[in-house]
């Protein structure tokens, strides 16, 4: 055994016997699929269920007075005031700062017993990665630093502190969210994992728990502690994962991350595990589930068979939103979207309705390559506006209707016909045949417009017809005595905004309308 795989065997050692699993053996199983590592580490896990001492058998009192000697205690600006968790790398605290009273922070320390090199490593690097990162649908980073706790200096860093959240799952279903909406806070987040794809930050850990909501329905990405930094920012890159070592939560993981080569995880293994969400939030299913399976046994699933078509899973789901997320879902990442802010693009403009610049819906329909076994489907055929009746027609009504014009515009210029008496004749046929009332009835201008809200997922009504959420494009039928369009804007927990849009020109307007609303949270009354 290596240097690097007993270095990961004791990592695994050490996660396994803080995080509270309740069969360490197994647990490990799935981290990694190096025989020799797994040895190592049901060694070691055998030697310690040996020597257990006294202590180690209180696992609910031993926590609580830990915990204890950091209440009211001050790291930095921040007074700790209560353990709201705790896992295998250490605790979250709720803290509040000394000199900004209403700001409250969830403060990350390192466990006194996870000792390895590695282990400190990844949460110095954890606060380096979130201290880099600044997107309003990530945790904001606040502030680190170290404490002596008697033994030895400890790290902590403070960050953002989501009172009453809700994982991302829990708060669509509670909410009872249609499927616009949550394809729109999917949006919001490949928005925010796109700006830490820019930054050359990849997550590898995405997945609802680590997707929280705020009561205002603003999503919030968490937990950077295994993210990949790429790049040659040496301070970012300092801690390499070795090949082997799997990362990440099998539910959502690519098949490259199942192949523990972490010089082929990129931006791609993100948006594959936005596609598994995706699909998820969707259908109330998963493409593969493997949650019951081992790791040797998912991965098999994962990187051999192919993703489902989501709509056979549901109904509400057309070719090209289909397409979108059977491209997120691709084995190969070579042919998934190329970072998560072209996924959010992709959903964006689905929901305007806009057209794509390469139709989405070919990403579903491609024909079988690398071993796929895809059906290929015929493409359709375009609509042909010319009928075999106006073909045959036309062999005789256009040059009549050419010999017939000549001959008005030959006698209108020799003075026998008077223009106003054609003009007289036209209205008559028109006030004949109907024609002009109807015509009165007939929208003057039809104008586009496209309305996107901060937050999104509000309600939109146009003179009272409900047109869906935002983001969402529609139009306005302009009547011939239409004055304005009455626009309002509305959400759960914020002020509805009303707008008044004065009606197009008669040649209309040279530029669509667009809309772009921040809404104001809802005053909250206090009752003494």
């Amino acid at each position: 055994m290596n240097p690097a795989q007993r270095d990961q065997a004791q990592r695994l050692f050490e996660e396994a016997i803080r995080g509270g699993t309740p069969d360490p053996a197994s647990w490990v199983a799935t981290q990694t699929i190096d025989a020799q590592v797994l040895a190592e580490v049901k060694r070691l896990l055998t030697e310690h269920s040996a020597h257990l001492t006294h202590a180690e058998h209180l696992p609910v009192e031993t926590p609580s007075r830990l915990a204890d000697a950091l209440l009211n205690q001050i790291l930095g600006d921040y007074r700790i005031e209560k353990l709201i968790g705790s896992g295998g790398m250490g605790r979250v605290y709720l803290a509040r700062s000394t000199t900004e009273t209403t700001r409250e922070v969830a403060m990350k320390v390192l466990g006194r017993a996870v000792t390895s090199q590695i282990a400190i490593q990844r949460f110095a690097r954890e606060a380096e990665v979130m201290k880099k990162l600044n997107h309003p649908a990530i945790a904001s980073f606040y502030a680190s630093g170290m404490y002596d706790d008697g033994e030895g200096a400890v790290p902590w860093f403070a960050m953002e502190y989501i009172a009453n959240a809700q994982e991302l799952t829990m708060w669509c279903d509670n909410k009872h969210l249609g499927l616009r909406e949550r394809l729109s806070i999917v949006a919001e987040i490949s928005d925010a994992i796109g700006h830490a794809h820019r930054m050359g930050i990849v997550h590898r850990d995405l997945k609802p728990a680590n997707i929280l909501v705020a009561v205002n329905g603003s999503p919030k990405v968490i937990d950077f502690g295994v993210a990949r930094c790429l790049g040659n920012d040496s301070e970012m890159t300092s801690v390499q994962t070795q090949t082997g070592q799997l990362v990440g939560t099998m539910q959502y993981m690519s098949p490259e991350q199942f192949a523990g080569d972490p010089r082929k995880i990129d931006q791609r293994a993100d948006v594959y595990a936005l596609g598994v969400i995706l699909f998820e939030l969707i259908s109330g299913t998963y493409p593969h589930d493997v949650r019951a399976l081992s790791v040797h046994e998912a991965a098999r699933v994962v990187c051999d068979i192919d993703a489902p078509d989501i709509r056979s899973t549901t109904s509400e789901v057309d070719e090209e939103l289909s397409g979108i997320v059977a491209k997120c879902l691709r084995r190969e990442r070579s042919e998934r979207f190329a970072d998560a802010r072209e996924l959010g693009s992709k959903l964006r403009s689905w929901l305007c309705g806009e057209p794509m610049s390469q139709p989405v819906a070919v990403f579903a329909n491609e024909p079988a390559i690398a071993g796929r076994n895809r059906p290929i489907r015929e493409p359709k055929q375009p609509h042909i506006l010319e009928t075999d009746t106006i073909r045959r027609s036309s062999g005789w009504l256009v040059p009549t209707l050419s010999v017939l014009l000549v001959t008005i515009v030959g006698l209108v210029a020799t003075d026998t016909l008077k223009p106003q008496w054609l003009v007289d004749c036209w209205r008559k046929l028109l006030n004949s045949s109907g024609v002009q009332s109807a015509q009165e009835d007939l929208p003057a201008v039809v104008e586009s417009i496209s309305i996107e809200s901060d937050p999104s997922g509000a309600r939109v009504t146009i003179d009272g017809l409900d047109i869906g959420v935002t983001p969402i494009r529609s139009s306005i039928a302009w009547k011939q005595n239409s004055q304005n369009a009455m626009i309002i804007i509305s959400k759960s927990s914020f002020q509805t905004h009303t707008e008044s849009i004065s009606a197009a020109p008669r040649g209309g307007r040279t530029a669509p309308l667009r809309m772009h609303v921040r809404l104001d949270p809802a005053a909250t009354i206090t009752v003494p």
